[in-house]
């Protein structure tokens, strides 16, 4: 053991009032001495009355400068040094997404918090303690809050760099680093004290989720991807629930280290919703990866309406096909305020871009001058790449006549060759929250429907004009895959280090000492 230091020694200058204590304490001296008759009476008299001479007091001058040392001293900052060890706590705690995996009757997000708190119980108090909840984001809870923490603990869905978090809190000086996991999150920390709450076991997850949509046709087929984190074949089911019509579940039978894929076939609700997948395996410890959920839109009610020529057979079989390839109907034309989509063929129709859904063929607005006829206009080009148009040939396409100055503005997508060699568009795409599809040239002044890219084209004309409204948002995958591995996690952990303690302070001993000599020297005459 360390022998004691002080903080202040520069008081100690205090001491040289010893010497003053001493020469108060010395008996004073007659100031004059006078020879009397009567000596023998005042002796007499002093014996009688117990009254001894003045004399210097040894024990009371003792106590005395006791009491003065032990009050300098407790004015140094007198202390014992302390032990050698980290003066600081941070715990880490695993809250990653098998962290929800069964231990027995409880979770190891479960079993995780209570050897947290029984292991802050052993703890001294002058370790100042900061717990990191590490899963989906960080928390920390410093101080009182994180020597009391009870709170539950929350399975995220994110995956953990445990060693990144550990080597940051390690960082800071006199710290050290406890970290509590199910030891699913590799590269477990070296450098820290560890605790393991996980067990091993079995488990089987929803891996991926590719939705095949006929929008806005109610059918609706998905491909899960199973993946088996097993030992043996497991059988199960898969659950489907929600905006659909009712499905029975579909029966599977899962190998150890193979995805594999079940295609449900599903029919949808018009009004949309959630659809629940759950995979239901028996002895599954890791239920947080079987459950997924897709938000699927409303189906529209796809009403086609035609505006300008009618009569054409041209038109009226375009717009059947239509009809029977997105499942809608077509409507009259005084029903037009309830039209869901527009069919226009020539004439002149006022068509606000971006507020409009539509497929529009050789059609001007009432506020354009007329147009300049283009004879023959040739086929130059086409985008390939756009949604509109990607896969689709039209190398084929002929056209009698165009107009030229219709066109809004927009996105271009099929170009002929002008006079001068310049690219003219003859097609291009409005953009906006109802989009549209506007043709320099009327369809019966084309060989378009006769062409095999017409009814996609016609197709894709209609559900672009949603824009992605009526997309199927890709699901999000509560565990990532790294995590779904239960079968062999580590079963060693390592204890907490010996911390440090602090310096003790001296000063109130001292200064009860020195309160103590001066009551002794109360009752010392």
């Amino acid at each position: 053991m360390e022998p004691p230091f002080l903080t202040a020694p520069e008081r100690l200058w205090w001491l040289i009032l010893l010497p003053v204590l001493y020469w108060l304490a010395l008996p004073p001296r007659p100031r004059r001495e006078t020879l009397t008759a009567h000596l023998p009476q005042w002796l007499a008299a002093a014996a009688r009355l117990r009254r001894r001479p003045p004399r210097f007091r040894r024990w009371r001058f003792l106590l005395l400068v006791l009491a003065v040392v032990g009050a300098v001293l407790a004015a140094t900052g007198p202390s014992l040094p302390g032990t050698v060890g980290p003066s600081r706590l941070c715990v880490v705690v695993d809250s990653s997404a098998s962290m929800a995996h069964r231990v027995g009757d409880r979770t190891a997000a479960d079993a995780a918090i209570a050897a947290l708190r029984t292991g802050l119980m052993n703890v001294p108090p002058h370790v100042e303690i900061v717990v990191v909840i590490a899963g989906g984001g960080v928390a920390r809870r410093h101080g009182a809050a994180a020597r009391a923490f009870a709170d539950p603990l929350q399975p995220a869905g994110a995956a953990v760099d445990l060693a990144a978090v550990v080597a940051a809190a390690g960082s800071e000086p006199d710290t050290a680093v406890w970290t509590i996991t199910d030891g699913q999150s590799p590269p477990l920390p070296e450098a820290s004290a560890l605790t393991l709450c996980g067990a091993s076991g079995d488990n089987a997850a929803i891996a991926a989720v590719e939705v095949v949509d006929a929008w806005p046709l109610p059918e609706l087929r998905l491909r899960v991807q199973l993946q088996s984190r097993s030992r043996a074949p497991w059988r199960g089911q898969l659950q489907a629930q929600g905006a659909i019509d009712a499905a029975g579940p579909f029966a599977v039978v899962l190998q150890p280290e193979e995805r594999q894929v079940a295609e449900l076939p599903l029919r949808r609700t018009a009004a949309g919703g959630a659809l629940t997948l759950e995979l239901q395996m028996p002895g599954d410890v890791l239920p947080l990866d079987d459950r997924v959920v897709l938000a699927l839109p409303p189906l529209p009610l796809p009403t086609i309406a035609v505006l300008g020529d009618r009569t054409s057979p041209i038109v009226r079989t375009a717009v059947a096909v239509l009809a029977d390839e997105v499942g809608g109907k077509v409507i009259e034309g005084d029903e037009l305020s309830r039209a869901g989509f527009l069919f226009v063929e020539g004439g002149v129709a006022e068509l606000p871009p971006g507020a409009t859904r539509a497929i529009a063929f050789g059609c001007r607005s009432p506020a354009a001058p007329l147009p300049e006829v283009w004879p023959s206009p040739t086929i130059v080009d086409w985008d390939r790449q756009s949604p509109w148009t990607a896969g689709l040939d039209l190398s084929e396409l002929e056209v009698a006549h165009a107009l030229h100055g219709i066109l809004p503005a927009g996105e271009p997508l099929l170009w002929g060759g002008g006079p001068g060699g310049e690219r003219v568009p003859l097609l291009v795409a409005v953009p906006g929250e109802r989009r549209a599809l506007h043709f320099a040239f009327r369809l019966q002044d084309s060989n378009l429907a006769l062409l095999p890219a017409f009814p996609q084209l016609l197709r894709r004309a209609f559900l672009g004009s949603f824009g992605a409204a009526h997309r199927i948002p890709a699901p999000q995958l509560p565990v990532p895959g790294t995590e779904s591995d239960l079968r062999a996690l580590p079963a060693v952990g390592r204890p907490l280090p010996a911390f440090g303690s602090p310096a003790r302070d001296l000063g109130a001993y001292c200064l009860l000492a020195a309160l103590l000599a001066l009551a002794i020297r109360a009752y010392v005459r």
